[in-house]
């Protein structure tokens, strides 16, 4: 601007070639000083933005994120920190199932077959196999219809599971066992089915009266009728008592929820 104004200069006076230099030089230092001015917003604008990411960064413990996360215990009501704290007993359907699911493993895991078959000189068949089951998982479910025989109860859900549980073990147990022969599985299971119905109601009848009932349902249906040695009747009926009253004992926790089944020896002597 200087060089443009110095080759009019020469064509003005003195007077009005100073009166123009004194004005351009005042709007000079007008546009210079609102130059700076704006620097300085913008500058100072830069800063407090820097240092506002600075404080709100993820990094910076005063922060706080655009979407807070709850922990456990706030997404949980009071009933359920409570429940959790106390270790009340959760009756869902889900645990129910499981725990149903592990009763009956501890039949098919624990109980010594062996010791039946060599004791009550059984053949080891599947159908002996069937039967020792069988009355184990009666009696599981005798200890099971205690929490509750109403329609959605908890022991009749139980119930139910054990015996679907069952059935699920002797069809792939049938299945194995036939291999070659994979058609005569189904009658075989729905032949075993309508067996253990009827079992249920004899051993359910044998086990609410005296000893002399229950021997009456074993030697039916356990020995098929061919038992002749009275003691090792006896010898059964004094087991099946005992295993009762200890599921009986068995508290609810420990039955329903975290199963804890430790099944009594068939001999005393073991």
């Amino acid at each position: 601007m200087l060089r443009s104004l110095s080759g009019r200069v020469s064509g003005l006076s003195i007077e009005s070639t100073r009166t123009l230099l004194r004005c351009t030089a005042i709007r000079a230092s007008t546009i210079s000083a609102g130059n700076d001015n704006g620097k300085h917003r913008q500058y100072t604008m830069t800063t407090a933005l820097v240092q506002q990411k600075a404080l709100y960064s993820s990094s910076s413990p005063n922060a706080f994120p655009t979407h807070t996360t709850k922990t456990d215990e706030e997404k949980d009501g009071f009933i359920k920190r409570f429940i959790k704290k106390m270790g009340w007993i959760d009756n869902s359907r889900v645990r129910l199932r499981v725990s149903s699911c592990v009763l009956y493993e501890s039949v098919a895991d624990s109980i010594n077959y062996n010791e039946f078959f060599t004791h009550f000189k059984m053949p080891d068949t599947f159908n002996t196999w069937f039967l020792i089951t069988e009355l184990h998982v009666w009696m599981l479910l005798v200890r099971a219809m205690a929490e509750g025989a109403e329609k959605d109860a908890a022991g009749r859900f139980m119930r139910n599971c054990i015996v679907e549980t069952m059935w699920n073990d002797v069809t792939t147990r049938a299945k194995q066992l036939s291999a070659h022969n994979p058609s005569v599985v189904r009658p075989q299971v729905q032949l075993l089915s309508e067996q253990f119905q009827a079992a249920l109601i004899t051993y359910d009848e044998g086990i609410s009266f005296d000893d002399r009932t229950l021997a009456s349902a074993l030697w039916r249906r356990f020995f098929s009728g061919h038992c002749k040695d009275y003691e090792q009747l006896e010898l059964l009926v004094k087991y099946v008592r005992k295993q009762v009253a200890m599921l009986d004992e068995t508290s609810r926790y420990d039955f329903a929820i975290k199963p804890k089944i430790k099944w009594l020896p068939l001999l005393e002597n073991h």
